[in-house]
């Protein structure tokens, strides 16, 4: 670990290197970091906070930002702007605003230490968890669909044969009595492992399903030798992490049009 970087910036930037992937396995997807640290990158899903900035120091760099903003072009997908404070910026809300980035959210980043607690995951008769194959992508799809009440072809990029079968990229479905009902997603990169794509159908919710999710890849990175796990949460999903032990390190703010 290098002495001049927190866990929290160890962790950040394990989140960094698990976009970063994520995106150069796309036919467009790209990434460039500035000399300033601003990035600018392209998953091209159709989901504002997988395109676009992200300064990614705690103090962005304005000038920098401000060019690299103005200079943004890939707008054929939803695109955000982001930093790691969520306090006020106004020079930042005005590069924004004058984007079409009128709307702004605050974006909780949460890590945990792992340990041998995290092995443990309540078995069930009714209840079995998977590791998805590269050929079970449209059953993952379908799920992750499911999940976030959305159209099956916003997850196409998720579920690719290359994603799937990538190392240190694992898929997980929950299935209940045969039926895939949630879904989960881990990238391991430098001893942390970053939590994605928690969803859980409607028609299944607040049983567990989630948990159990999450569990799955907390466990197996564990074992494959993390130490740290991180995400992003959402207000519904913020006391399910805090229960397994996950606490908010930073407030990020997320810029994204109205």
């Amino acid at each position: 670990m290098s002495p001049e970087l927190s866990p929290i910036d160890h962790a950040v930037a394990a989140w960094h290197s698990a976009i970063n992937a994520f995106c150069l396995l796309q036919p467009d997807g790209s990434v460039y970091v500035a000399p300033h640290g601003t990035k600018v990158y392209r998953t091209g899903t159709p989901v504002a906070v997988l395109n676009g900035l992200i300064a990614t120091t705690p103090e962005p760099h304005l000038e920098e930002l401000a060019a690299m903003v103005a200079d943004y072009r890939a707008t054929d997908v939803p695109w955000s702007l982001q930093l790691r404070r969520s306090g006020s910026n106004p020079a930042v809300e005005q590069l924004a605003a004058g984007r079409g980035l009128t709307k702004s959210f605050a974006l909780p980043f949460m890590t945990k230490t792992l340990g041998e607690q995290d092995l443990h995951i309540p078995a069930s008769t009714a209840i079995e968890i998977r590791a998805v194959p590269s050929d079970d992508g449209p059953i993952y799809r379908e799920a992750l669909a499911a999940g976030y009440e959305a159209p099956a072809g916003v997850f196409e990029r998720f579920c690719t044969p290359g994603v799937l079968s990538t190392p240190g990229m694992t898929a997980y479905l929950v299935y209940e009595d045969g039926l895939p009902v949630s879904t989960s997603f881990g990238v391991m990169r430098d001893r942390h492992v970053g939590v994605f794509n928690i969803s859980t159908r409607p028609t299944h919710r607040l049983r567990g399903y989630a948990r159990l999710a999450t569990q799955a890849v907390l466990r197996d990175a564990y074992l494959n030798g993390a130490h740290t796990a991180l995400l992003h949460c959402t207000p519904a999903g913020r006391r399910v992490y805090e229960s397994l032990g996950f606490e908010v390190v930073e407030e990020w703010r997320v810029f994204i049009g109205g």
